[in-house]
């Protein structure tokens, strides 16, 4: 990693004067941008939040990491929401009430519904989405999918909400930073099945994948515990090493 250099002053983070580049469109129509890393090497990773339309709090910080950096210091490649839709209306799923983390293309794909929790104190996990007409049927999963085709980035970070941990089955050097960096528990596994998943995607083409849960948290106390972390995340150079 290198070091760290000087970041822009809190007041004038306010407007996001970056630019993103579409890479595609939402079900209703929504432009899906990433903004790409302003210098790339073959350790140059991707960053995603906003899978699940109701986890806002990583794509808030994310937001603010972008906002804290001067022009010319992001090593990575970063996708703030995958899923407009769902962020605007409000929901876990698209537009269409697809869960997009079902919807890859993979090969234990199901065509079935899946479930999820109401929220982080209710304890059933009956709340019904659908996982798509056929694998990698919505036009969020198709975008992405040839975004990281076309990127070729050397790993995936993932940000979700609520499970508190860093996933990573290969209990990498990076992971061993984020679970550090975050103060959360490193695990291998998310404890239940994720057929249809970006991280089962992500495996089937060997492209290391790290899925970071953050705690259900606030948009302002996610800005305030996890902003340090986000723009190193952004700004540093990181081999993926398997330990």
């Amino acid at each position: 990693m290198t070091g760290t250099c000087l970041l822009t002053p809190r007041h004038q983070r306010g407007p996001l004067k970056v630019s993103g580049e579409r890479y595609g469109s939402s079900a209703l129509g929504a432009p899906l941008l990433y903004f790409p890393a302003e210098h790339t090497s073959s350790d140059t990773g991707l960053i995603l939040a906003g899978t699940h339309g109701d986890e806002a709090a990583s794509i808030a910080v994310l937001s603010c990491a972008l906002r804290t950096l001067l022009p010319g210091q992001r090593h990575q490649h970063l996708v703030l929401c995958v899923n407009p839709d769902g962020c605007q209306l409000g929901l876990r799923a698209n537009a269409n009430g697809v869960d997009l983390n079902r919807n890859f293309p993979t090969d234990n794909w199901q065509d079935a519904n899946t479930v999820y929790r109401w929220n982080s104190a209710t304890p059933e996990r009956d709340v019904q989405l659908s996982t798509g007409e056929y694998p990698g049927s919505e036009p969020e999963t198709q975008a992405l999918c040839s975004l990281i085709e076309h990127l070729d980035p050397a790993w995936v970070v993932t940000f979700h909400e609520p499970l508190a941990c860093v996933d990573d089955p290969d209990r990498s050097s990076l992971a061993g930073w984020l679970s550090q960096a975050f103060s959360l528990p490193q695990v291998e596994h998310i404890g239940y099945p994720t057929p249809g998943s970006f991280g089962s995607w992500c495996a089937e083409r060997q492209l290391p994948c790290i899925t970071l849960e953050l705690p259900a948290v606030s948009a302002d106390d996610a800005s305030e515990r996890y902003l340090s972390p986000c723009v190193t995340l952004l700004q540093q150079k990181f081999l993926y090493q398997c330990c």
